[in-house]
C-alpha cells in the first residue's frame, strides 16, 4: 500500500500550516489537497458502512476540534466544493470524492496517497500528537519507516492561540479573552495534554527511533525559515535547495498582537514546572519559555503583553542575560530544530 513517508503530528497552533504550505510547494514532495486527514484520531472510529452519512448527519461532539463532528465535516466539504468552483482539477476532484464519499479503512487511507507517483508523500494532522499509545503502535505497524515531524511552541502562547481560535469559531471577537473566559476555558484538560511535549515524544519514541523524529521550534520559523526548511528537507530526503522559496510571512495572519496580562500570568503559573523540564531537555528557546514563565509569575504585568512573546521585552531581557542559558540561537544564526538523534 502507498502509505505516507512522513507524518506531521503537531503540535496544534505551532506552525503546522506554514510547514504544510511549504512542503506542498516542493516538487519532490506530495501532500493531500486537504491538510488534516484526521484518519487516526477520528475517522477510524466511523462505521465501516454508511460513514459519509453518519459523518455529515451525526450529533457527536468532537473534543479534538472543539466543534460538533458533523458541523466540522460539513464545513470541510463546503470548503472543498468552493475550491472546485474557483479552480476545477479532475485529479483533485477524484481525490475529494474518495476522501468524503468512501468509508474509512487502512486500505482507504493508503488510496489517498496513490497520486504521489513516486514522490515523498505525507500528511499533517496536529491531533496525532495526543493519540493513545495503542493507536501510535498501530501507526507504527502500518508504516514503521515513516518519519515524524513534531513542531512545538511555548505552551503559554500555544494555549492562548488555541483559545483565540476557539473564540472565532463560536463567532466572537478573537481578542475577547476576558478574565472570566480565562478561568472557564484555559484549564480544560485537553489543552494541557497538547502541551505535554515530553510525554508526547516519549510515547512516539517507544515505537520510532530518534533519527526518525524531527522536533521543530516555532521561533525558528520566525527567525530562520529558510534554514529550518533546509533541515526539514534534508530530514525527508529531498533536495534542500528549494528552501530558498520558503514562505517567510505569517500564514495565519489573524493572530492577535497582544495578550492579556491575566491570561499570560495564569498560563505562566500553570506551565512553570513543565517549562523547567523542557528547558533541561532542550535549552535554547525552551529556556526562553521558562524565563517568560518565571518573570510573569514573579512580577505579573498590569498591561497587555506583545504577542508572540519574542516581540516583547522578555525576549530582549533574555538575550542580554549573562548566565549560560542566554545563548539565544537567533543571535548565533543557528537553527535549534532537528532530529532527536
Amino acid at each position: 500500500m502507498p502509505l505516507p513517508d512522513f507524518l506531521g503530528i503537531g503540535a496544534q497552533r505551532a506552525g503546522t500550516t506554514w510547514l504544510a504550505r511549504n512542503l506542498s510547494r516542493h516538487p519532490e514532495v506530495w501532500t493531500p489537497p486537504l491538510k488534516e486527514l484526521h484518519y487516526f484520531d477520528q475517522r477510524r472510529n466511523e462505521p465501516s458502512f454508511g460513514a459519509p452519512i453518519a459523518r455529515l448527519l451525526g450529533r457527536e461532539y468532537s473534543e479534538h476540534t472543539g466543534r460538533w463532528y458533523a458541523s466540522f465535516w460539513r464545513h470541510e466539504l463546503k470548503r472543498r466544493v468552493r475550491a472546485h468552483r474557483n479552480n476545477f482539477d479532475p485529479h483533485i476532484a477524484v481525490w475529494d470524492f474518495r476522501f468524503f464519499a468512501r468509508s474509512p479503512s487502512d486500505e482507504w487511507y493508503a488510496s489517498l496517497f496513490q497520486q504521489a507517483r513516486g514522490k515523498v508523500a505525507g500528511e499533517i494532522t496536529p491531533e496525532y500528537s495526543i493519540l493513545d499509545e495503542e493507536v501510535v503502535a498501530q501507526i507504527h505497524g502500518l508504516m514503521p519507516d515513516a518519519k515524524i515531524l513534531f513542531l512545538i511552541r511555548n505552551p503559554i502562547e500555544r494555549d492562548y492561540s488555541g483559545v483565540v481560535k476557539h473564540l472565532r469559531h463560536v463567532g466572537t471577537n478573537g481578542n475577547a479573552a476576558t478574565d472570566e473566559y480565562v478561568s472557564a476555558h484555559f484549564d480544560h484538560g485537553s489543552r494541557s495534554h497538547r502541551a505535554a511535549y515530553l510525554q508526547i515524544l516519549k510515547k512516539w519514541q517507544r515505537f520510532y527511533p530518534n533519527e526518525q523524529i524531527f522536533v521543530g521550534f516555532i521561533e525558528d520559523i520566525h527567525f530562520h525559515p529558510v534554514r529550518l526548511l533546509r533541515h526539514i528537507y534534508r530530514f525527508l530526503g529531498v533536495d534542500p535547495s528549494y528552501a530558498h522559496k520558503a514562505l517567510k510571512g505569517k500564514v495565519n495572519a489573524r493572530s492577535p498582537k497582544h495578550m492579556p496580562a491575566s491570561a499570560a500570568t495564569h498560563l505562566a503559573r500553570r506551565y512553570h514546572k513543565d517549562l523547567g523540564l523542557l528547558s533541561e531537555r532542550f535549552g535554547g528557546y525552551a529556556s526562553f519559555w521558562l524565563y517568560c514563565a518565571e518573570r510573569l509569575t514573579n512580577a505579573p504585568p498590569h498591561e497587555e503583553i506583545p504577542y508572540p512573546l519574542w516581540n516583547s521585552w522578555l525576549w530582549k531581557e533574555w538575550k542580554n542575560l549573562s548566565s549560560p542559558r542566554s545563548s539565544a540561537y537567533p543571535r548565533a544564526g543557528r537553527v535549534q530544530s532537528g532530529a532527536l538523534a
